[in-house]
């Protein structure tokens, strides 16, 4: 049975109470308006009700803000850049964790968040935070774990932005970090690169995160991964572009196996579908641990430019240990290493089928490994096209070499006679 769908996020209303007005010009004794401006965010935060907006113009701002509860139940406040020149918040004394951390409901827009190198959160949306939204803006230069933090919060949504050059020497640094028990977090639609670590990654806290929905983004040219998930349930990963994994300038090849998509420890009702991945160590990887990931989907995703870097990759999907998986309607363009490696590494994927892929690269390109019978039981394979003179291996089948060329479609014959598996496949002319 398929993982069940994540709930999309809801669009926020436009505010309809009054406006509070931030600028370096005013004074946090004036009232608010825009003739008479406040001078810190941090005095319209406290003065701001339920519905209301607190409007800020262009400056810089050198603020850390505790965004507090209004209470269950309220409508969100607003923290709005004005301008198409977004305010610039900046670390004031570098003593807490985040230049904003978040609790209850807030509407965080067009704000650009300069971390200026402190080891410290953009935005932490701590487990207090409910139905909050950060959209259209700008995060980058911090060296904490992440840019943006979404830890045990539930119903966020982060839209639109530009996450990037969060760099922790040595170490991982994400765009995004959802941290379990953290519900229902949809990350759509963002420009996330140049990161130490990955473009977000889904972990357990004090339990696992459930329902993530990564959509529409662009995740590029990060130190690690760019999706990593481990212990986490009904994630969905759909449309996105990923490409440029692992970025070496930003950290040394060996850390991950610059994976587009890694999948692990546990994690459980993950979809992995319509991405278009490129530049990579490996596309899709689902690794084996002590409690193996279930139900997982791999759907319609395009790959290319599968890469050997760091050295023993070159996969675009890897299947290593897992219980039921389906590899469906995927198509594979040039891979240093097997487009397809299933079962293939001395652990059992129970529950595997496999079909509709299209597997494409020429004479003597590297198309399919498959493990041996007793590391895929209940193994569905068929439908599937493979490029005329690729190489198909099975471990432990009796032809020579245990490979394959499919120099014709009598060789694929063989393969079917010899494997018992791929009934209806066909190779490309």
């Amino acid at each position: 049975m398929p993982p069940a769908p994540v709930p999309p996020a809801p669009v926020p209303a436009e505010p309809v109470g009054r406006s509070w007005y931030v600028s370096t010009k005013g004074s946090d004794g004036g009232a608010g308006t825009l003739a008479a401006p406040l001078r810190t965010i941090g005095r319209a935060a406290a003065l701001a009700r339920p519905g209301e907006v607190i409007r800020v113009l262009p400056g810089v701002y050198a603020e850390e803000l505790v965004l507090e509860s209004r209470g269950s139940g309220v409508a969100p406040i607003t923290l709005r850049g004005e301008g198409t020149e977004r305010p610039r918040l900046v670390p004031k004394d570098r003593v807490r964790g985040a230049i904003l951390r978040v609790q209850g409901r807030w509407n965080l827009e067009n704000l650009h968040l300069d971390v200026a190198g402190a080891s410290m959160f953009a935005v932490l949306f701590d487990a207090n935070a409910v139905q909050s939204v950060l959209s259209g803006s700008e995060l980058n230069g911090g060296t904490a774990g992440a840019g943006v933090c979404v830890e045990g919060a539930r119903d966020i949504t982060v839209r639109n932005n530009h996450i990037h050059h969060f760099i922790k020497p040595g170490d991982d640094s994400h765009g995004v970090a959802v941290v379990g028990p953290a519900r229902n977090i949809v990350i759509r639609d963002n420009d996330i690169h140049h990161n130490s670590g990955d473009s977000i990654q889904c972990q357990p806290g004090s339990g696992p995160a459930d329902g993530v929905l990564i959509e529409g983004n662009t995740l590029h040219d990060e130190g690690e991964n760019g999706v990593d998930i481990k212990q986490c349930l009904r994630v969905t990963v759909r449309d996105n572009v990923l490409s440029g994994f692992p970025n070496t300038a930003i950290r040394p090849a060996g850390s991950s196996a610059g994976e587009a998509v890694v999948i692990h420890a546990s994690a459980r009702d993950i979809v992995i579908q319509g991405n278009a991945i490129s530049r990579a160590g490996r596309g899709v990887s689902v690794l084996d641990g002590s409690t193996p990931a279930e139900n997982i989907t791999v759907e319609g995703n395009l790959f290319q430019d599968i890469r050997n870097v760091p050295a023993g990759n070159g996969q675009a999907i890897r299947i290593e240990g897992a219980r039921t998986v389906r590899v469906v309607g995927n198509t594979v363009e040039g891979t240093a290493s097997y487009g397809l490696m299933l079962a293939a590494d001395g652990r059992s994927v129970t529950g595997l089928e496999v079909r509709n892929n299209v597997l494409r690269g020429g004479s003597q390109s590297l198309l399919l490994r498959l493990g041996a019978a007793g590391y895929r039981p209940g193994l569905l394979m068929r439908e599937n096209q493979y490029a005329s003179g690729g190489v198909l291996k099975g471990d432990g089948a009796n032809f020579p070499g245990e490979q394959l060329i499919l120099s014709s479609p009598e060789r694929l014959e063989v393969w079917r006679q010899v494997l018992g598996v791929d009934t209806g496949s066909s190779v490309l002319q």
